[in-house]
């Protein structure tokens, strides 16, 4: 008589797949968490940065409210008669005021009775820093909390940065963790992904099932919440250091791209001097150009002895501007020669794909939540710090399962070897696997 041995049962790939997801889930959330937690808390807060700074000098934006009466030039005038050696290199139409600025500090000017209305001073130290933080990762010098290792150029990293440059170490790590940020979206909604007739269960949170079936509920519904949010900002985020997802982009969507014209004057013969048109002829320049839109910033070109290429850049408002809400409006650039005072557009061309429209226009924009005014802003403040939800429901079923398990092996001790353990622990020990879905309070509810 003979006996068949059956053979070894293997696990379905199914759930392999969930467990390796699992595992990376969890073990890239435990170890690159507190990164995660550095950029997306910083960035929740820079939301409300334009309104910070309008907040910390409310009396430069206490306009008249009456209609304007000065442009641009006359609002530069203004201010350099009153302080000659303030060197204001812009000047922009923001919230209501003409603000001229040297790029550090500024002077707000009322467009209506052409009084200036304060001084704006440089940005905080400490916006300063989360700026640095969030959009440099301490590679931004002169910032605050400035590395300068952050900011070597990494070797072999020029495909992966705009315009073949290569990536500085703060630029890497941040296009890195926007990809890792997609990675624990797409399997946290496969793993949270309920079976059939349990998604009410899986929208709700078992207050009284214990500390375990607490938490996990309340980090998938987290997750859940915040995870549109938390898309966008892990695609734009890796955009904005790495070019492969600006390619990805235009491949999978209707559209090309218009090439960037570089904002320069003619160059003039050799031996040939000509002095620069004026800021006033270079805007009635730009708005013979663009005559039915809002001129709301005008940059003057470099000193003609350090750049005689240098331009006048202007930028105008057409219809509904995804700037309007920052410090920079304007989605329409222009730029004048300052020799000859032809004007050009250089951004944002009429005939511009939708793709990138929404890509050079929107990715910024909604990214930071500006495309929204301050009261809407708050889903991205709110949504923003829905990542310590996360972290700390995470980190404690983490703990809940990791003492688990080292019940679970004391429990498997000879009776004379094993240590006071809880009945209580020490059966859930036996049952419990990492799966959560296998949790005897899990399973019982779901």
């Amino acid at each position: 008589m003979t006996t068949s041995t059956a053979p070894e049962r293997t696990a379905r790939p199914s759930r392999r797949v969930r467990r390796f997801f699992i595992v990376t889930h969890r073990w890239i959330s435990l170890i690159l968490g507190i990164v995660l937690l550095a950029i997306t808390t910083s960035g929740a807060i820079l939301v409300y940065r334009p309104e910070i700074q309008r907040a910390l000098h409310a009396s430069a934006y206490d306009v008249s409210g009456k209609s304007p009466t000065i442009g641009i030039p006359e609002a530069r005038e203004i201010v350099h008669q009153a302080h000659p050696k303030f060197a204001a290199t812009s000047v922009w139409a923001e919230h209501g005021i003409y603000r001229v600025t040297d790029y550090t500090s500024s002077y707000a000017v009322d467009p209506g009775t052409g009084k200036i209305l304060g001084h704006i001073s440089a940005t905080p130290g400490w916006l300063q820093f989360l700026d640095n933080l969030h959009e440099c990762f301490l590679s931004c010098e002169d910032y605050p909390g400035y590395a300068s290792w952050l900011n070597k150029p990494i070797p072999g990293t020029a495909w992966l940065g705009h315009e073949d440059a290569k990536l500085t170490g703060g630029a890497l790590i941040l296009g890195v963790f926007g990809v890792l940020l997609l990675y624990l979206c797409f399997t946290g909604i496969w793993l949270w992904f309920p079976r059939p007739g349990r998604w009410k269960a899986a929208v709700s949170v078992r207050w009284k099932k214990g500390r375990f079936a607490r938490d996990t509920d309340l980090h998938n519904i987290a997750g859940l919440v915040s995870l549109p949010l938390m898309l966008l900002w892990a695609v734009t985020g890796a955009g904005f250091e790495l070019e492969p997802v600006e390619h990805a982009w235009y491949a999978s969507t209707p559209g090309t791209s218009n090439p960037y014209i570089e904002a320069v004057s003619a160059k003039l013969p050799k031996g040939v001097t000509q002095p620069d048109i004026t800021e006033a002829e270079a805007v009635a320049a730009a708005k013979a150009l663009r005559p039915h839109d809002k001129l709301v910033n005008v940059d003057l070109p470099a000193d003609a002895k350090e750049d005689p290429t240098g331009a006048y850049t202007m930028y105008f408002q057409s219809g509904y501007d995804p700037w309007g809400e920052t410090e920079y409006p304007g989605e329409i650039g222009v730029f004048v020669d300052r020799h000859t005072g032809v004007a050009k557009v250089n951004y944002g061309f009429d005939d511009n794909s939708t793709a990138q429209v929404l890509w050079e226009d929107f990715n910024y924009t909604t990214h930071a939540g500006f495309v929204l005014n301050g009261w809407w802003r708050i889903l991205w403040f709110v949504l923003g710090l829905a990542p310590l939800v996360l972290a700390v429901t995470g980190v404690s079923t983490w703990l809940v399962r990791r003492k688990s398990r080292k019940a679970r092996k004391r429990a498997d001790r000879p009776v004379d070897e094993t240590p006071d353990v809880s009945v209580e622990l020490a059966e859930q020990a036996e049952q419990w696997v990492d799966d959560p879905e296998q949790d005897p309070e899990v399973a019982g509810v779901r």
